[in-house]
Formats: structure tokens, sequence, C-alpha cells
């Protein structure tokens, strides 16, 4: 028997309830409240304005008692008082971070199915925690004993998605030379889509369009940045931007300018961007600094300015990808138009996010989405949580993902 996941199941019977008792004393203060107000017309079919007046003013404070008494409970179990109930569960229990509130309940996880020989002791070790210490600690062992996969190779669970998707040369290039490009991955109605949602220079924008949200799961992209990352990775950032003639150019950086260098080898942090229109050296396409990968540190000032470059070329809808230790930037566009971009970075399940969201755009996103959004949002490990060890499959996961 699983406590862990049966107690889980016990706080979202508890929440429901409270939902439902709040909700059941909005409906009886409604109904009582249009009773009392209705009283002086049964002893006269026009009555006093006072009377009828008091019959409203003590309508009204008998549907907020009873509206306090729902939310009397919700603060009994929570901590957090909530005057009038929502329609829905997750708006009543979002516990959006900028409310401080307390009254959070998330929702059931997707089940995994990327599932790896090490998931097995994960479940083993959930269902002897509370029963069966030693045997529980010998199975932790055996994870933590377990091996990580040596940068830059293929992890075994991942290697049949890497060859079924026709990405072994691209894992091959994107290790050796830090950069590498998913040719024609859109179509062309996938294309034009996310062009019209492409406004302008523009970040957070994730929730903004189901198209992004698309772009940021595709199957490729999804399986190389797992390769670079490694297994639970997370959504950093989502931007778009738009580069026309005459725009400044991006100097050369590298995007994990705020890690210590020398980097360590297994790397932190993945770039992808959609190309919206043709990346060619008129467009203003991004350049690489060939060999840079390889130094495992950020450019000098001094290397900034005279490290030669060379643009990254593909057809729109192509998806050019480079890990943190590149050295890269931007020509200058010398042709009319604009060229138009849409940026996603993965990091390492261990490496804070460059941007998040309220918990409630979140639970949407995942309800829409399902596990591979579950991952992306960190909700599979158990890092910068307020649970902390408390999620203890969160905490056996992320050490497995870890080796992978």
């Amino acid at each position: 028997m699983d406590f862990m996941k049966m107690i889980e199941e016990w706080r979202r019977i508890v929440a429901r309830s409270v939902l439902a008792v709040h909700v059941t004393c909005f409906v009886l203060g409604v109904v009582t409240s249009l009773g009392v107000i209705s009283l002086p017309y049964m002893s006269d079919t026009a009555p006093d304005g006072t009377v009828l007046a008091s019959a409203i003013v003590t309508g009204l404070l008998y549907l907020l008692g009873m509206c306090a008494l729902g939310g009397g409970l919700r603060y009994a179990v929570y901590g957090d008082f909530k005057l009038m109930p929502n329609r829905t569960f997750r708006a009543y229990f979002s516990g959006d971070d900028d409310s401080e509130s307390t009254a959070y309940v998330a929702p059931a996880l997707p089940e995994r199915t990327q599932r790896a020989s090490d998931d097995g002791l994960i479940d083993q070790a959930g269902e002897k925690l509370l029963t069966d210490p030693a045997t529980f600690m010998d199975l932790f062992d055996q994870l933590q004993g377990r091996q990580c996969t040596p940068a830059g190779e293929i992890a075994e669970e991942l290697a049949p998605r890497i060859r079924e998707l026709g990405l072994e040369a691209n894992c091959k290039e994107l290790w050796e030379e830090g950069y590498t490009v998913l040719e024609d991955v859109a179509s062309p109605e996938f294309l034009e889509e996310m062009r019209a949602a492409t406004k302008g220079n523009a970040l957070h924008v994730l929730p903004d369009h189901p198209v992004f949200a698309e772009a940021a799961l595709n199957d490729k992209l999804m399986a190389i940045a797992e390769f670079s990352v490694g297994a639970g990775f997370l959504l950093s950032n989502m931007a778009t931007s738009i580069k026309r003639k005459g725009d400044p150019d991006l100097g050369i950086h590298c995007d994990q300018a705020w890690m210590p260098a020398p980097f360590q080898e297994h790397n932190l942090m993945l770039t992808a961007c959609w190309a919206l229109d043709d990346y060619t050296a008129e467009s203003g396409a991004t350049t690489i600094v060939p060999g840079s990968a390889s130094l495992r540190r950020y450019p000098t000032h001094e290397e900034i300015t005279s490290s030669p470059s060379e643009p990254i070329l593909c057809n729109a809808g192509s998806i050019a990808l480079w890990d943190g230790r590149v050295w890269h930037g931007n020509g200058p566009r010398t042709i009319d138009g604009a060229r138009r971009v849409l940026h996603i970075t993965y990091n390492r399940l261990f490496i804070r996010q460059m941007e998040t969201y309220p918990r409630s755009v979140e639970d949407d996103l995942i309800e829409k989405y399902g596990e591979p959004m579950a991952q992306l949002m960190g909700r599979y490990d158990y890092l910068a949580k307020p649970a902390g060890k408390e999620d203890y499959y969160g905490f056996m996961r992320s050490i497995a993902y870890a080796r992978r």
C-alpha cells in the first residue's frame, strides 16, 4: 500500500469537502435571504419602505453570515479566509504566488509514461517508506549508487526516442560543436500560426497563445533537450523577438553567463530558436564562435569584440539550438523586412528558471497539455517547493533524473 499517495488523495478529499460546505453555505444564504426579503410582501402587497429596507438588510446580513461561516471553515483548515466561494475547485484553491495564499491544493499529477528502470525502485520505496524503513533505505542506496550518464552520451532510456526521431547526428553535433539545427520542423500551417502569434519583442509569452506551448513541447525538441540538459529538465524562459534593418547587433556572449567558470562538464542550459523567417547572413542570423564550446568559460572583454563568428543558416520553420557553453551573438540585418524568432530556454532541473508563472497559470497549462508540461513546470521534482523533502516522490525522482 502506498501511504504517500493515499495521504495526497485524502488531502484532495478534504479540500473538495471544504469547497462543498462553502458553496452550500452560500446557496443556503441566498435562498434564506430571498425568503427574508419576501416576507413583507406576504402580509402586504405594498409594504412600507422602512419595513422593506429592514428586510433587505436582514437578508443581506444573513447571506454574509452564511458565507462567513463557509469561509471560517476554510480558515480553520487552511489558515486563509475567503468570504465568497469560487465556482471551480481550481479557482478556489489557486494559491497564486502573488497572493501569498496558504489555501493551495495541487492538482493530481499526470502519471509518468516516460519511465526508466529506476522508476521501479522509486515505486517500491514509496510502498516501504512508512512500513519498512530498512528496506526503504536499501532501495534509496541502490538509487543513489547508480552512476550518471557520461557527458555527451545518450542515456540508455532516451536512446530509442533519439533513434526513432533521427536525432543521433544532431546530438553528436550539439555536444561536439555546441550547436545544431533541426531542419524544417514546422509545417507551413504551424509556421504561419507562430508568425501570427509573434507580435514583437516580448517575454513570458508561454500562456499568450497555444502555439507557444506546442512549440515548447515539440517531440524532437523535447528529446534533444533531454539529451542536452538531462531528464526532468525545466522550461527556463520563452520570448519572442523581431529584428529589423538598422537594429543594434547583439554582442558575443554565452547564455549561462551567471554561472561560475570553468563550466561543469555536463551542460546546464539549452537555447532553442524557432526560425520564423529564413536565417541568412543578410537577415541578421545568430552567429557562433567556432570551437568556443570546448573552452567551458565565457569570453573576456577583449574576446567579445575580437572573436570571429559564423552565421547559423537554416530555413524558416527550422530550430537552431546551442548550449550554454557556446559563444554567440547575431550579425547586422542588411535587407528590408524583419527576422522573427521564438526563443525557448531549458535548464537542468537543479538550475533556477529565468522566469516563472503563477501557480494557477501553471495548473491550467498542465491540465491542458499533461505530463510533458508538468515536467517543464518542475512538478515532478521536489526542488524549490514548500513541501521540500516531504514530497518523497519528487525527492527520489530528482536523484534519479540527475543520473540520466
